[in-house]
């Protein structure tokens, strides 16, 4: 991948961007030079794809943290949850929510997680979307656990 970023549409970061002007989110991209290489979220209660587990934590959510495989173990996820986390305390929240799968494949992010001071809140439950990809439709699915912290 060579710290390139996926995507599932490069019409959601306009979105984003979009939101963020809005003050409804904040969106941050983590850099080795002039190479995009992590990426993250945070959205406030003003968004209109704010979940319902934030709602019932009371809490900003974060989203979409990702590392490009090349540059993972260097605390890029850390600074990355840092900056979203003092984003929420900028907009007057005091509590970070966040979505964490179960399956094997989430576990390196459930180990940040926990060493970052998350615990858990509620679940397990069953998360089911479609996205709207630039190709079409992108069926999604995963069990989650919902985790927060008090920042």
């Amino acid at each position: 991948m060579n710290g390139a970023l996926p995507l599932w549409s490069g019409l959601e970061y306009a979105n984003r961007l979009r939101a963020q002007a809005r003050d409804q989110m904040v969106q941050v991209v983590a850099w080795s030079g002039d190479l995009p290489t992590g990426r993250g979220m945070v959205l406030f209660p003003e968004h209109d794809e704010f979940s319902a587990s934030a709602v019932r934590e009371g809490c900003a959510e974060v989203r979409d943290v990702f590392v490009a495989p090349g540059h993972r173990n260097r605390g890029q996820a850390t600074a990355i949850m840092a900056v979203l986390e003092d984003a929420a305390r900028g907009h007057g929240m005091g509590r970070v929510g966040l979505s964490v799968g179960m399956d094997d494949a989430a576990l390196p992010a459930r180990l940040l997680y926990e060493r970052l001071g998350y615990r858990h809140a509620h679940g397990p439950f069953l998360m089911g979307a479609t996205l709207l990809g630039e190709d079409g439709p992108i069926p999604v699915g995963s069990v989650l656990n919902y985790l927060v912290k008090d920042v």
